[in-house]
């Protein structure tokens, strides 16, 4: 699962809970606002339970480098 340009660390934290209470464990940001957002105490509240994926997610400065070796991606979005 891929999360692009975050800007509040307890929605990455609330997504890796999500994650995990369905089973994955893959979480990838791109470009965070905050690029220390995995490490942040209000993204580890936020995971409550699921610190292990937030150790085991990885950031990418670009949509196409977290996609590189990617067959088939589906999105979905939030108008401003």
């Amino acid at each position: 699962f891929v999360l692009t340009e975050t800007h509040h660390p307890g929605n990455v934290g609330a997504a890796a809970r999500a994650l995990k209470t369905m089973g994955f464990d893959e979480l990838v940001l791109v470009n965070p606002h905050d690029s220390k957002v995995l490490n942040r105490k209000k993204t580890k509240d936020g995971a409550s339970g699921a610190l292990d994926v937030l150790e085991k997610a990885v950031v990418f400065g670009s949509l196409s480098e977290a996609l590189k070796d990617t067959d088939l991606a589906c999105g979905t979005g939030m108008p401003f």
